[in-house]
């Protein structure tokens, strides 16, 4: 029997990850063809010379999961029918990676394992996750998978996130959490990694054993302290990543814990829509046909302000259209430099919401400031017909 790989990641909402619902939606169309969600599936209705498609069950519940663990669960694909059977998972919204099901034939009587993982990284409470998985039956075209079940806290970590606040472009802070064992007497935990390949250079991260009397959790059994420095070079705006362990915790061999914080100096941005604390310009609901622009003004301080000059590096979505307009010197120390971002019309249909059904776009520019010489702006909207 072989396993088709099916991995679903949940959604990092927003800055403070706070409790919500995180629900993921795959659809290859507006049908869907549902089977029993428990039990055996129905009999199936078998075209001479066809393949037919049996899910042992499509619904899964996980339970209760801590907050940074990830589960996993393999369904039952068997072809009862009378020809070779194919699977194909679909393409993704939102933030799913789908593994490759492979092209090799199911033969009738046979069967293959579909893994779906899941990873709790909203905050806590209920979750529903989905995945489509296409089929070459003709009676069922398409078996859509469930998997349900709460998000807790993780009880082990204090705090809960990696939060930096305010870090000053061209300097260095750090932050600490306490990973502890409750059930374990003794913890172990190795292999910390962060999980932004693109500004993992600019952390250091420790990890050090802690004395009972000095975790916060009275009641844990063991703890170790891991402290992470942010260095000179992160680029201006905010940040959002996890640190990612392997642990011998029970329900938690991988735990991931939010990195959180903001990078500023002497470059800021103003404008309708642009919220500073979180560093996201909120462009709210956008028609297609209509697109919609809007206007920042970067503000430049310190000497030589007027001399800086801008390029657009990257943006996420490629749809999104950026103009960095003249510099306008106010004074030796202080300069605004305009911007406006739009979203085109005739831009095709996307939630960019930093949810569990898309990430927040990201637009990325380039200074000629030596202490900063990068900023980024996150940028939230959706896109309807």
């Amino acid at each position: 029997m072989r396993i088709l790989p099916v991995i679903v990641i949940s959604a990092l909402v927003g800055t403070t990850l706070g409790s919500a619902l995180a629900y993921l939606d795959i659809r290859w169309n507006d049908s869907e063809v549902t089977l029993p969600t428990t039990g055996p599936a129905a009999a199936p209705v078998i075209a001479a010379d066809a393949p037919s498609v049996q899910v042992d069950e499509t619904t899964f519940n996980f339970g209760t999961m801590q907050r940074g663990t990830k589960k996993s669960h393999e369904f039952v694909f068997k072809n009862v029918g009378n020809a070779p059977l194919t699977l194909r998972v679909g393409s993704t919204s939102c933030k799913c990676a789908l593994g490759t099901v492979g092209d090799a034939p199911i033969p009738p009587g046979e069967s293959v394992k579909v893994q779906l993982e899941w990873k709790a990284e909203s905050g806590g409470g209920a979750y529903r996750q989905t995945a489509t998985v296409e089929t070459n039956d003709p009676v069922q075209s398409q078996v859509l998978l469930v998997v349900d079940g709460t998000v807790t806290e993780a009880s082990g970590v204090s705090p809960q996130e990696f939060v930096f606040d305010k870090v000053t472009a061209g300097g260095s802070k750090s932050a600490a959490v306490y990973v502890m064992a409750m059930n374990e007497n003794e913890i172990v935990v190795s292999d910390p990694q962060l999980s932004d390949p693109k500004t993992r250079d600019f952390f250091d991260i420790k990890i050090e054993p802690v004395e009972h009397e000095s975790l916060p959790n009275a009641a844990a059994k063991d703890g170790v302290r891991i402290e992470i420095l942010a260095k000179p070079g992160l680029p201006i705006g905010r940040f959002n990543q996890w640190l990612v362990l392997r642990t011998n915790l029970e329900d938690a061999e991988e735990l991931n814990i939010p990195v959180v914080g903001r990078v500023v100096g002497d470059i800021s941005v103003h404008g309708n829509g642009w919220n500073e604390a979180q560093g996201v310009l909120a462009l709210g609901k956008v028609k297609s046909g209509d697109g919609k622009i809007a206007k920042l003004n970067m503000v430049v301080r310190g000497e030589g302000a007027s001399d800086v000059r801008f390029e657009v590096a990257s943006c996420d979505p490629p749809e999104l259209k950026v103009t960095i307009g003249e510099s306008n010197k106010l004074k030796e120390s202080l300069a605004n430099v305009p911007v406006t971002v739009e979203v085109p019309p005739g831009t095709r249909p996307m939630v960019r919401l930093e949810t569990a059904q898309g990430k927040e776009g990201r637009i990325v520019l380039h200074t000629t400031r030596p202490a900063s010489r990068e900023l980024v702006l996150g940028v939230r909207f959706t896109v309807e017909r």
